[in-house]
């Protein structure tokens, strides 16, 4: 029974016990989540987004029309301000008419001074161009001279050549005679032969004198000594009488010989005759390369010369220095002139100026007292044109405003449908569109304000949220917020997601995305209670 009571206690306590944790719980529960951001969400939406652009723009005069009038004049009186109405009886403004006549006066005299000076340039061109004449003909006949000259000296020396090339070919016709070296060679060999001849029968016969002087000395040697004879004297006799018949004969046979002599052969003259005709030939031929060189000479003297006569002449046919100042001050002229009879043409009408049709005057640019400036002197509006409307966009606003596109136009109390006729970058901040609408006829007056009106709708977008939900990081890029669920530490739990996206279109109140991350299912954290950041943990707002 006890133990029953105990484990009773034990169980009520245990109750207790777990209440009081799940009180617990749900205390930190709720104040967990009541520190947590508080969103809400939205799914993409499939839709077209709408562009609206709205500018304000001020009417203009369509067309201008200038009064202009000679600039340097003097102006004594301005009538007109601007803004006025004219008509073309108004008087703008009044020329002083005794600066007037000065400058008449001053104009006739420049152009007498100009006249002048134009007519001693005609002088002098005429002067010229007769200079120029007789340089031209001087220059043909020193051209004409020197081709007759040049061409005299080139036909001397072609006739020198000629005469040497004859004179080389009369003397080649007539060549030295000379014993041809075949016979020379035999005549030389017949003299040799009979020479060798003649020097051996002159040996024999020495030699046989000389053994006959020898036997002869020995008889008279041994008679001296054997005056009685004996036989070594008779064999010395008979070996005497024995060299004397052999010396005889050998003087019999050398004067034999010697009967029929051979001349030595001799060219001496004929080889001299030789060497004065070659010389001769040589001279010829040298006179030929000098005639040869003369005429090389002569051409080259006869084309330099020509050239520079040639040269000479080309250059006495250059057109002279452009000089057109004549020219220029003919025009001149012509402007003084036409000025002169402007300046009368305003002395005939007292200086009054007056504009063309009606309008109103929109700007002026003479002074009283003042001298009339280059260009408009009064601009005045022409009030039968119609009128135009100047609106300027920024480039936002650009890419939805083109040129043909139509829009509403609210003027005052009307209300107009118009057209972008014309449509471009703003000269004065390329940062800037300027649009013209040309008005109807009778719409709108000058100064007036009026707002330009148009919508533009794009294709459907698959993806599109609210504006809000869309952000942008310091680097350009653009991004949002999902939600997300996750596992936390007291159970499931919702956390924002940063997403990065593409942007394909917005306008002020949605914005088109790209599809892949970001599809129709994916919840879109629209706004929030705090500052989110990715991955914080957020509830949905109550």
């Amino acid at each position: 029974m006890e133990l029953w009571k105990k484990q009773k206690r034990i169980g009520i306590a245990f109750c207790i016990f777990l209440s009081l944790m799940l009180l617990c719980t749900l205390i930190s529960r709720a104040v967990y989540a009541s520190k947590l951001p508080q969103i809400t969400t939205e799914k993409p939406d499939r839709t077209a987004l709408i562009h609206k652009v709205e500018a304000e723009g001020i009417v203009e005069e369509g067309m201008e029309y200038a009064v202009n009038t000679l600039n340097g004049l003097r102006c004594k009186t301005v009538y007109a301000h601007v803004g006025d109405r004219v008509t073309t009886e108004t008087l703008l403004f009044e020329i002083d008419m005794e600066d007037l006549e000065e400058q008449i006066r001053e104009q006739e005299m420049n152009i007498k001074k100009l006249s002048l000076t134009i007519q001693e340039q005609e002088q002098n061109k005429n002067l010229a161009a007769g200079q120029k004449k007789t340089e031209q003909d001087r220059a043909k006949e020193d051209y004409d001279r020197t081709a007759e000259d040049a061409q005299g000296s080139v036909d001397s020396a072609k006739e020198e050549l000629k005469n040497a090339r004859e004179a080389l070919d009369s003397f080649q016709n007539n060549p030295s005679a000379i014993t041809p070296d075949a016979e020379r060679q035999k005549a030389q060999a017949e003299y040799d032969a009979w020479e060798k001849r003649r020097t051996e029968l002159q040996t024999a016969r020495d030699k046989a004198e000389e053994e006959y002087q020898k036997a002869k000395n020995e008889v008279e040697r041994l008679q001296e000594e054997r005056p009685e004879g004996d036989a070594d004297l008779k064999a010395a006799q008979e070996e005497a009488d024995k060299a004397e018949n052999e010396r005889t004969k050998a003087e019999e046979t050398y004067q034999d010989y010697m009967k029929n002599p051979k001349e030595k052969p001799d060219y001496s003259d004929e080889d001299a005759a030789k060497a004065a005709w070659v010389e001769k030939k040589s001279s010829l031929e040298n006179s030929i390369g000098v005639s040869e060189r003369t005429l090389e000479e002569a051409r080259k003297s006869r084309d330099k010369a020509l050239l520079e006569a040639k040269r000479q002449l080309e250059d006495s046919k250059l057109a002279s220095a452009a000089d057109n100042s004549l020219a220029i001050n003919r025009l001149e002229l012509t402007i003084l002139n036409e000025k002169l009879e402007k300046y009368r043409e305003i002395l005939r009408t007292g200086g009054g100026i007056y504009p063309s049709s009606d309008g109103i005057v929109t700007r002026i640019q003479v002074s009283p007292g003042e001298r009339i400036p280059d260009g408009a002197a009064v601009v005045y509006a022409d009030l039968e044109s119609p009128l135009e409307l100047h609106v300027t966009f920024t480039k936002d606003q650009k890419k939805y405003v083109n040129q043909g596109d139509t829009a509403e136009l609210s003027l005052g109390k009307s209300n107009e449908s118009v057209t972008v006729d014309y449509i471009a970058t703003s000269e004065m901040n390329p940062e800037l569109f300027e649009a013209i609408i040309f008005l109807p006829q009778g719409v709108g007056t000058l100064g007036q304000s009026g707002i330009f009106t148009t919508e533009t709708q794009t294709d459907t977008f698959n993806i599109c949220i609210p504006i809000n939900a869309l952000y942008t990081d310091q680097n350009g890029r653009n991004y949002v917020y999902t939600l997300k669920e996750k596992s936390g530490i007291l159970g499931p739990e919702l956390a924002a997601e940063l997403v990065y996206v593409n942007v394909l279109d917005k306008n002020d109140k949605y914005a088109a995305l790209e599809e892949g991350i970001i599809d129709s299912d994916t919840e879109i954290i629209t706004s929030t209670t705090e500052a989110l950041e990715d991955r914080v943990i957020v509830r949905y707002k109550e």
